[in-house]
C-alpha cells in the first residue's frame, strides 16, 4: 500500500520533524546546527515559507513552517539534501544522513500553534540539556525573547499575545516560562 498524500496549501503552518537515520546524531558539533541553520535561511530567503519556529536538537529537529510560494516537500527537500551532502563531506561519510520520510502535521488552530511552539522551544529542557528555555542556544526562543524579526518571523505568534510588542514579549516569556501541561 503507497503512503497518503500530504496535504499542502499555501498559507498552511506545518510542524515539521525530521530524525536522524537510526537516530543517530546529525548534529554532531556547532558547525552542523550552524550549516543547518544556513541552508534554512538561503532557503527561506529564495522564498516560499516563513519560519515560526525551531529547535535543532543532536538526532532531530523541530520547525514550524507557514508556506507561501513554495510546497512543503520542495522546501524540506531542498534543504535535507544541501545539509546531507554538506554534512556526509564534512564528517567524510557516504552513509543516509536522515532516516526515512520527514512529518509534516498540518496546525490547525491558533491554540495548538501556540502550544507546538512552547513543546518545541521546550525539547532541550524535557531532554535535561538546560534548566530553562532560555538557556539553549539552537531554538528560536531568543529571536521572541529579544524581539528580533528577520530570519525568524516572530510577528504572527507575538501578535496573538497583543497589539502593544511590550505587552507581547511579557505574555511570550509567561507563556514559554510555564510548565506543559502533560
Amino acid at each position: 500500500m503507497g503512503r497518503k498524500p500530504r496535504v499542502e496549501f499555501n498559507g498552511a503552518i506545518y510542524h515539521v520533524i525530521k530524525r536522524g537515520n537510526n537516530r543517530s546524531y546529525i548534529f554532531q558539533e556547532k558547525e552542523d546546527k550552524e550549516s543547518f541553520l544556513l541552508y534554512l535561511e538561503t532557503a527561506k530567503q529564495d522564498g516560499g515559507f516563513s519560519l515560526l519556529g525551531y529547535v535543532l536538537m543532536d538526532n532531530h529537529y523541530h520547525l514550524m513552517i507557514q508556506t507561501t510560494e513554495k510546497p512543503l516537500h520542495k522546501i524540506m527537500q531542498r534543504v535535507n539534501n544541501q545539509y546531507s551532502k554538506n554534512y556526509n563531506k564534512r564528517h567524510h561519510r557516504t552513509d543516509h544522513v536522515f532516516g526515512g520520510r520527514y512529518k509534516g502535521i498540518l496546525v490547525k488552530d491558533d491554540q495548538y500553534l501556540l502550544s507546538l511552539l512552547r513543546y518545541i522551544h521546550n525539547n532541550p529542557v524535557r531532554a535535561k540539556i538546560c534548566k530553562t528555555i532560555a538557556q539553549y542556544n539552537w531554538s528560536s526562543d531568543h529571536f521572541y525573547r529579544e524581539n528580533f524579526n528577520g530570519f525568524v518571523h516572530i510577528d504572527k505568534i507575538l501578535n496573538m499575545f497583543s497589539d502593544n510588542r511590550k505587552i507581547a514579549l511579557e505574555e511570550y516569556a509567561r507563556f514559554m516560562d510555564q510548565k506543559e501541561p502533560m
